[in-house]
């Protein structure tokens, strides 16, 4: 009887250790109202019975997904045939990056669920750090992502955040997106898995720079539109209306794995703008810059970077 109790424990004590939790399969719990996570969510009708892979856009700092997508993005890849969703990051995005992220992870296993099928996920500044972020640390996104991109995604930080914060002056969000914070270094602290994920950069970006290091990513591929014209000038926001830029996307998009320069023609160098992009609508985001430029500052300060969650201090 007694080696019978004793073997009983011994094999439960052993499947305790082997087991792991469902919570640690898919990261941590979401601490974000699921009614705020699925209003901010919204997508075309064809995304539950998609032709092509549905695509979710995900805006940066101080933006919406009106302002950064419809009039360029939006348009171009829903002309392409592609089921389009966006998410509409609380505060405009500028509140801490650890809140923001859960309103990606939602959309992903929302997506998901509801075509069915892979989906594909394109960010640019703040959003396209926010991606790998949600990869990293929530593993059962991997099986449910086929191409992650980022469109001048800070993966290693901006010295603009570092040059804008001065002590006890400086918003969490842009603590956050300091090169050497603590969300960075996290951030970069190991490769994603099973997922073919694209950083494109500009080494004219004004606002994520130094080029090349700000936007490399470990285990990415890493581009810039000067691998495919070298002289070409592309700024910050004139990623999100590239030609080359947008061919690079398109290429990930339609092949499996990453994108790959060489597969974008020569003659693209000679195209401004992606198709069917709306000026008017181009011209209302580079309005909301300046405005955001200047309402920084109003932005409520803290000393000090935002402590990192406890699911982002290891792994």
């Amino acid at each position: 009887m007694a080696k019978f109790v004793l073997a009983t424990l011994f094999t439960a004590l052993v499947s305790a250790l082997i087991t792991v939790p469902a919570s640690a399969a898919s990261g941590p719990v979401l601490q974000e109202p699921t009614s705020s996570l699925s209003q901010a969510l919204s997508c075309s009708a064809d995304v539950s019975s998609p032709a092509k892979t549905p695509v979710i856009l995900v805006h940066g700092t101080f933006t919406t997904p009106e302002e950064t997508w419809r009039w360029g993005y939006q348009r171009a890849l829903r002309t392409a045939g592609y089921p389009v969703c966006t998410v509409q990051l609380p505060h405009r995005a500028e509140i801490d990056m650890q809140v923001s992220v859960e309103y990606v992870v939602h959309a992903i296993r929302s997506v998901y669920s509801s075509a069915e099928r892979k989906v594909s996920v394109i960010g640019h500044s703040q959003g396209g750090g926010l991606i790998p972020w949600a990869l990293r640390f929530w593993p059962d996104l991997a099986a449910e992502v086929d191409d992650a991109i980022a469109l001048s995604g800070p993966q290693d930080g901006t010295r603009l955040a570092n040059g804008v914060c001065v002590p006890g002056r400086c918003p969490d969000v842009a603590h956050q997106l300091s090169a050497g914070s603590k969300w960075m270094r996290a951030l970069v602290r190991e490769p994603l898995d099973g997922v073919a994920f694209t950083s494109i950069g500009s080494y004219s970006d004004e606002v994520v720079f130094p080029a090349p290091t700000a936007t490399r990513f470990p285990g990415a591929t890493d581009i810039f539109v000067q691998d495919v014209c070298p002289d070409r000038l592309v700024g910050h926001l004139g990623m999100l209306s590239d030609a080359v830029a947008y061919a690079l996307v398109a290429d990930a998009l339609t092949h499996a794995g990453p994108a790959m320069p060489a597969r974008v023609a020569a003659s693209t160098c000679f195209a401004t703008d992606l198709p069917g992009l709306d000026q008017a609508g181009r011209a209302r985001l580079l309005n909301t810059a300046v405005a955001a430029a200047g309402a920084f500052y109003s932005l409520p300060c803290t000393p000090s970077e935002p402590p990192l969650r406890d699911y982002a201090l290891a792994g």
